[in-house]
């Protein structure tokens, strides 16, 4: 069954946390991918594609929620192959994938330097619509702020509603104060410190992170912070 955070429209569907007790190799480097609910007209949006290896396994707990060919759009939060290769699988059911410039250029490309440095080339895909910083998307029922968020990765991109406080950030910070990765091929400390300030400035109030549990009320705002202070305590 399909993992519903809290009383919202929000949906784990793949990851470690999605899949409880699961003992199959590739669910424990698989990211978090979210389904989001329109309440309004039935028809949902995902947050990141996974690494693909378990797509079935994945399609299997959307199933549980909704058909789904009844999935409109997905956004990439960045293009390490974790995140990106099940969106072939994705684009074969008719979603509309949404990448930042830096994420889709990669796609185009089947291209990625961290992704090789692990020993697999990423999907090649075409986005279909490129975001920039300030872009506004549909997930479920809601407008999200595009955050273009460089540093883990020159493609990062987190997704915030005001509305709702909801934050979905990738692999730009993670629970409890964790960061993302800046020691790869194309990852940038400095980049990594000043994505995560704008963030910190936002009133967040719940968190979906790219791995790891997401974060509920005001536990929310203050794991940004101390992620703030983490990345900075590498200055």
């Amino acid at each position: 069954m399909a993992v519903r955070l809290g009383d919202s429209n929000i949906f784990l569907v793949g990851g470690p946390l999605a899949f409880p007790g699961a003992t199959r190799p590739d669910v424990g480097w698989d990211c978090n991918q979210f389904l989001v609910k329109d309440p309004g007209s039935n028809t949902y949006d995902l947050v990141d594609a996974g690494h693909g290896l378990d797509f079935e396994a994945v399609l299997r707990q959307v199933a549980t929620v909704t058909d789904p060919h009844r999935i409109r759009n997905l956004c990439v939060s960045h293009e390490h192959l974790d995140h990106v290769n099940g969106l072939p699988h994705w684009k074969r059911l008719g979603c509309k994938i949404h990448a930042s410039a830096a994420a889709a250029r990669k796609l185009h490309e089947g291209r990625d330097p961290t992704s090789e440095m692990f020993g697999a080339r990423i999907a090649q895909v075409d986005a279909d619509r490129i975001l920039e910083d300030g872009d506004h998307v549909r997930l479920g029922d809601r407008d999200f702020e595009v955050i273009l968020t460089p540093g883990h990765s020159p493609g990062s991109a987190c997704y915030w509603d005001g509305s709702t406080g909801t934050l979905f950030c990738g692999d730009t910070l993670f629970a409890e104060g964790g960061i993302g990765r800046f020691d790869f091929p194309d990852s940038e400390h400095e980049g990594l410190v000043q994505s995560i300030r704008r963030l910190a400035q936002l009133p967040v109030r719940h968190l979906h992170c790219g791995h790891g549990p997401s974060v509920e009320g005001a536990a929310a705002a203050r794991s940004v912070a101390a992620s703030l202070r983490h990345a900075q305590s590498y200055a």
